[in-house]
């Protein structure tokens, strides 16, 4: 998942978990009006349809070819269905699209624990989107067989080929190779890890001793055998040490090899720094802590590149950790400002782009980026939907502006932090776990999860309700027995007054002195975040909270600084639809670092660990089932944190100017198929 601050992002990221969302994570149904319509409700599958938005763009190069046999089956894809040849457009790529979103980019690596965010994956994907394989509206798994190819070799053991195509290149000029989906499994398998990734106060990475690549990866980490590398470094074949049940969408192209190589071993040419990189993974595999002083500062050279040298903020001084492999190269970037994204002209391995140039503008407030389509300023936007952005945009219908709305991929939630030495950790109360829990579980009880639904949603979508599952989403198959058996019955009212009066008596029960302090995180430029904080903190203090405002410009990344805050706000969104994409945000190692890559607060549970390690690699659908009910009743009666909402998204566009614009669930929502927009004459 992403944060909303994606871990499986579309084609550029694995389904093994989840990016924080700029704003959300199950499939719905869009609409698109000019007079802005409600958002329906979800749909039946994750896997099938999720509905339509009727963007005007072209069947043929968006849809999915009919299911070909053998899908998914030994012989057959193992990356989704393949597309085939795309309609390409007959003429070169024409005009200007400007795009607003609410953050720009902090790394081109969105792979990584700290670069893991819809932000990044966003402009990722117009540099290196579609792909191997992409998510269509429909939430359709769809391989970019014009790309490359991935092929089911064996189901016991778990085996799957990978291979590139001749002629796809880095906009560099190096082909993309096998070699950069060795690297991507090697970074994010956590068997070259000598330390733990750690950050500091401000959630920036610090400087390691050791190797610790700032990612994990649980279906990576189960091929412990190094990648075969074949047909002259086209193809790539990996075996698991044991099925992982999303392995469709486990691996992929990641960063370039050859510049990783090249800057981490101070080579010069591309070849040779790739090739020299593939030997010193495969000799040192299961030899990391043991391997020769010269092998071991070569890992961690690569490490600490594959980690922050793709970080920046501004257009880079140097342009080789700024390139890709998709339909558009970034050639300007200010900082605050906006990325300009222009065509790539080399560009034949999917479809084709129609816009030749897209400015993805910085636009963090929702009002005056509604203003800023009025104005003619932005072509596109896809701000927090609010009820006045709604209105808004409405307004501008007889501009030609289009509004399309639909339930998001996205959901949002409040954590809470277990080690930090605050409210909510054991050592506060002299190391008494059952007096933290009651404290945890009186918090819980004041958050009006119904009055903020009511509040900030249901004028958005009148069928809104309260999200009550972790893993599942309202109107996916078994969410209700889900609900019926995890225990989120418990903090149904909670906000109430029955719910204050027993949060009373629980901070009362574990003699916590009142008021109770809650440093309270969540984005300050997010003005429904904003609201919600208001009412948490005004139903809060009721119990004897003191819920103290932590709004934060770097909210995203300070999640692993949790010496700061003692709650979060904020909301995931899923990148697939894998049940792989859960275990990330809550697995642990008991008297380790070893956290799953978005369990930021530190919760740790023997038996969410053990239903999460089954759910892995578990391919019996009603056993995952019954993984994912064990683990929810841990979670709910651990107090681990609570649920809300499932985001309503919404996304604003002038036809006078472009069309072709599109929306989908999962990540990268509205750019899923940039390559249908069209500049208008």
């Amino acid at each position: 998942m992403r944060r909303m601050r994606v871990v499986a992002v579309t084609s550029l990221i694995a389904a093994s978990a989840m990016v924080l969302a700029a704003c959300g994570s199950s499939p719905g149904q869009a609409t698109e009006s000019n007079t802005g319509s409600s958002s329906s409700s979800p749909s039946e599958s994750s896997s099938s349809s999720s509905g339509s938005s009727s963007s005007g763009g072209s069947e043929t190069s968006t849809s999915a070819t009919t299911p070909a046999a053998g899908v998914g089956e030994v012989g057959g894809s193992a990356c989704g269905t393949p597309h085939g040849p795309y309609d390409q457009p007959s003429g070169a790529a024409t005009g200007t699209v400007k795009a607003g979103f609410n953050e720009l980019a902090t790394s081109f690596n969105n792979a990584t624990g700290h670069g893991n965010s819809t932000y990044n994956a966003d402009p990722a994907y117009l540099m290196s989107g579609p792909g191997l394989f992409y998510y269509n509206d429909k939430s359709e798994l769809v391989n970019n067989d014009s790309f490359g190819t991935c092929t089911l070799v064996s189901l016991d053991p778990l085996t799957v080929k990978y291979t590139i195509k001749d002629g796809v290149k880095w906009s560099d000029g190096v082909p993309v190779s096998a070699a950069d989906i060795v690297l991507y499994w090697a970074a994010t398998s956590g068997l070259y890890n000598t330390a733990e990734a750690k950050y500091d106060d401000n959630g920036n990475l610090l400087p390691s001793t050791g190797v610790a690549f700032d990612a994990s990866s649980p279906g990576a980490a189960l091929i412990t055998s190094f990648p075969k590398i074949e047909d002259n470094g086209q193809s790539v074949t990996v075996t698991y040490s044991k099925f992982y049940v999303d392995y469709n969408v486990n691996l992929t192209v990641g960063v370039p090899a050859h510049v990783v190589a090249m800057h981490a071993l101070k080579e010069t040419d591309a070849a040779k720094a790739t090739t020299d990189l593939m030997t010193l993974l495969q000799e040192t595999l299961g030899k990391a802590k043991s391997a020769p002083a010269d092998q071991a500062a070569q890992l961690k050279a690569v490490a600490d590149f594959w980690n922050t040298g793709f970080d920046t903020t501004q257009m880079p001084s140097d342009p080789s950790i700024a390139i890709g492999n998709g339909a558009y190269t970034l050639t300007d970037w200010k900082k605050d400002q906006y990325m300009t994204f222009t065509a790539n002209p080399d560009y034949n391995w999917g479809p084709k782009p129609q816009v030749k140039t897209i400015v993805w503008t910085y636009a963090p407030d929702p009002t005056a980026a509604v203003q800023s389509v009025q104005n003619g300023d932005l072509d596109i936007i896809n701000p927090q939907a609010t009820t006045d952005v709604a209105a808004g945009l409405k307004k501008l219908a007889d501009q030609g502006v289009k509004t399309i709305q639909m339930d998001g991929a996205v959901y949002e939630h409040v954590d809470l932090v277990f080690d930090n030495g605050g409210p909510f950790d054991p050592k506060t109360y002299g190391g008494d776990a059952a007096k933290a829990l009651k404290v945890r579980q009186a918090f819980l009880q004041t958050i009006p999860r119904q009055s903020i639904v009511n509040t900030l949603i249901k004028p958005l979508n009148p069928n809104a309700v309260l999200r009550q599952s972790f893993m599942l989403f309202p109107g996916q198959p078994g969410y209700d027995e889900m609900i019926k058996e995890n225990g989120s019955a418990e903090y149904t009212d909670a906000g109430s007054d029955a719910a204050i009066a027993k949060a009373k008596q629980l901070l009362q029960e574990a003699g916590a002195k009142t008021p109770v302090k809650v440093r309270f995180m969540y984005a300050d430029n997010n003005p429904r975040r904003a609201q919600e904080y208001q009412l948490i903190a005004a139903s809060a203090a009721k119990a004897g909270f003191d819920v103290i405002d932590g709004k934060n410009a770097k909210w995203s990344s300070q999640l692993p600084n949790t010496a700061i805050y003692d709650a979060s706000l904020f909301a995931w969104q899923s990148t697939s639809t894998g049940v792989g994409q859960n275990p990330p945000n809550y697995l642990c190692k008991a008297g380790s670092d070893d956290w799953g890559q978005n369990n930021f607060g530190h919760y740790c549970s023997a038996v969410v660990n053990k239903a999460m390690d089954d759910l892995n690699s578990q391919p019996d659908a009603t056993k995952q089932m019954e993984d994912m009910v064990t683990a929810e009743k841990a979670l709910w009666g651990d107090a681990f944190g609570t649920l809300l909402f499932q985001f309503p998204d919404i996304v604003g566009y002038n036809s006078t100017t472009v069309t072709g614009v599109s929306d989908a669930p999962l990540s990268p929502t509205f750019l899923w198929n940039y390559w249908d927009w069209k500049t208008a004459s």
